[in-house]
């Protein structure tokens, strides 16, 4: 198979699984908290001085000052098209699929990477042949619902409803050239780490977990592609390349075309290795497909300041060894007179906790005091680590850990399921942190527990008294001990007076040995914010009318996500980016 971004940056596909795992790792370290100097500022692609020295003068951001037109005399040759896709990731990659199986001709795809560009193994859809052969049934209205809400009620839910409705089919659709190569297993099959399986990502859920209390509820909307999402892409892409799609790698579009920022986008103009200037005319449309802009600085500031801090973990880089995600796409945009999506943007900097994942177990904060209802997703969790003194908690549980994480939630960060050394994982626990046990497992896939607290890189402290456990975690132990107090005394109650956590994941700390592990702040995966469009996926200018001939997919395109990144639909930024892939390559075969 192909060299992909991911292997060729050194991460194994079966080593990236372990992302969950690593990603609390890394919070629990600290790494994610580098200082913003660690991170370069993502340029205005195709920027000019001039447009650095206006936003000097007015203190503007520069990337929000539209470069000088690249002149006709510079342009050293010109490309026909009828369609134009600027980026071959997974939204990308969808829609020129779509494109071309609905019946478009000659259609140019422009990367900056050296290939095509993935991410991750995770796919969120409703309905589609793996759930109903599973059983599964998901209120569409209820998913929708509840993402409005964890994004305050700002995403525009018509582009909401469209993932809604037709993710089932998009994910049927997207594994189907991959018939014969894979195999849908259940959880609990051993994985050897290279063939091709789909599984679910938590299901189904313990008898235990009560979820249908659930104050932040997950959806059994997620399957893994593993190894990863790489090979099922790779068939797609051998669909277009059989079709006659042209692809330029190592290509970098500078601008849009669009005289005088009136009328239709006429194409792109895009720039290779050796700084040669080319424009590409595109008689029907332009498709930005760019991707998000978590590693432009600049933007980061701008837009998401509160989360400018965060260390983005994707491994993407472009022919020059530059990050992938710096907002092209929204800047080209921008310049010809489109409209970004008012914020506040959603970074998705979702926690996964510590050795139990994000279960619901007492969290204090660096001086021992209780600051919170623990039964939260990873998102919320996370945003309060960034409000909490030193940016800093502490997990803390008792030996009763064993019999008590089966009552807790399932779904994104949750551990559900305690194994015993030496027997079959559970049906539905296979995933981030589903399942662990005592032993330390370092497969890639099942979290240990042993390895939070013992050996040289162990962040977990433990002790068979509470006072050891303070001195250990250099916390006052009289406020500690008068914490777990206090919360033991509403768990003997059978209710949370404090801050209102239900009462069946309320466990006294009482057995020791005691444990208390540190989560700090976590990495961020991508920043959400992009042009506005209609549901037709026609970006809109900023009078909201449509800009003839421009079209957004994936984190280009906004509406989808505000606020916060939502966990309800794991897997829907994926899910997301392959339904309306396949929905806009209708609409652009259709011009």
């Amino acid at each position: 198979m192909k060299e992909t971004p991911l292997t060729k940056h050194g991460i194994s596909r079966r080593s990236f699984l372990g992302l969950g795992a690593t990603a609390a790792v890394i919070a629990g370290a600290g790494l994610a908290g580098c200082s913003p100097a660690a991170k370069e500022t993502g340029s205005a692609s195709g920027g000019s001085a001039s447009a650095g020295s206006a936003a000097a003068s007015t203190g503007t951001a520069s990337f929000l000052v539209a470069p000088d037109p690249i002149a006709d005399s510079d342009i050293t040759e010109t490309i026909d098209a009828e369609i134009v896709v600027v980026g071959a990731g997974i939204s990308g990659i969808s829609a020129v699929r779509s494109a071309v199986e609905n019946g478009a001709k000659n259609i140019v795809v422009v990367e900056k990477g050296t290939t095509w560009q993935y991410r991750s193994n995770q796919v969120g859809c409703i309905g589609g042949k793996i759930q109903k052969d599973l059983g599964i049934e998901i209120d569409k209205n209820a998913v929708v619902a509840q993402l409005m809400k964890e994004c305050g009620y700002r995403p525009n839910q018509r582009i909401l409803n469209l993932w809604a409705e037709n993710s089932g089919e998009a994910f049927d659709w997207f594994l189907a050239p991959s018939e014969g190569k894979y195999v849908v297993e259940a959880e609990s099959d051993p994985y050897d780490g290279e063939s091709m399986s789909v599984r679910k990502m938590h299901w189904p859920h313990p008898d235990t977990a009560n979820v249908a209390d659930d104050y932040y509820p997950i959806f059994d909307d997620c399957q893994i592609c593993l190894p990863d999402n790489g090979p099922y892409i790779e068939a797609m892409v051998k669909i277009c390349e059989d079709a006659g799609v042209t692809f330029m790698y190592s290509t970098f579009a500078r601008q849009l075309v669009r005289p005088d920022n009136t009328g239709r986008v006429e194409g792109v103009i895009v720039e290779d290795m050796d700084g040669n200037y080319k424009r590409i005319n595109a008689s029907k449309a332009v498709l930005l497909a760019t991707g998000d802009y978590a590693s432009n600085l600049e933007m980061m500031e701008h837009y998401v300041p509160w989360a400018a801090r965060f260390m983005s973990i994707f491994p993407n880089t472009d022919a020059k060894g530059e990050m992938t995600n710096t907002g092209d796409g929204q800047q080209m945009g921008m310049w010809i007179g489109a409209k970004m999506e008012d914020g506040p943007h959603a970074p998705m900097t979702h926690h996964l906790g510590g050795p139990l994942g994000v279960d619901a177990f007492l969290l204090t904060d660096v001086y021992g005091n209780r600051i919170m209802n623990e039964d939260v997703g990873g998102q919320p969790l996370q945003n309060q680590i960034s409000r909490a003194p030193k940016k800093q908690v502490w997990q803390i549980f008792d030996s009763k850990w064993t019999e008590q994480i089966g009552y807790m939630d399932t779904g994104h960060g949750n551990v559900n399921w305690y194994v015993e050394s030496g027997s079959e994982v559970p049906n539905g626990s296979y995933g981030k942190n589903a399942y662990i046990s005592l032993e330390n497992n370092e497969d890639g896939n099942t979290p240990g527990f042993t390895s939070y607290f013992e050996g040289a890189n162990a962040l977990g402290k433990t002790a068979d008294s509470i006072a050891e456990l303070a001195e250990q975690m250099g916390v006052d132990a009289a406020t500690l001990q008068a914490t777990i107090d206090r919360y033991n005394e509403l768990a003997a109650k059978g209710h949370d007076d404090d801050f209102g956590k239900r009462a069946d994941r309320l466990f006294p700390i009482e057995e020791g040995p005691f444990y208390a592990y540190p989560l700090t702040d976590t990495v961020i995966l991508v920043n959400m914010g992009g042009l506005e469009t209609d549901v037709d996926f026609n970006v809109l200018d900023t009078e909201d009318e449509p800009i003839e001939g421009l079209y957004a997919v994936g984190n280009t395109q906004g509406g989808r996500f505000l606020v916060d990144y939502p966990l309800p639909a794991p897997g829907i930024s994926h899910g997301m980016a392959i339904t309306h892939g396949m929905l806009v390559g209708r609409v652009l075969a259709g011009l």
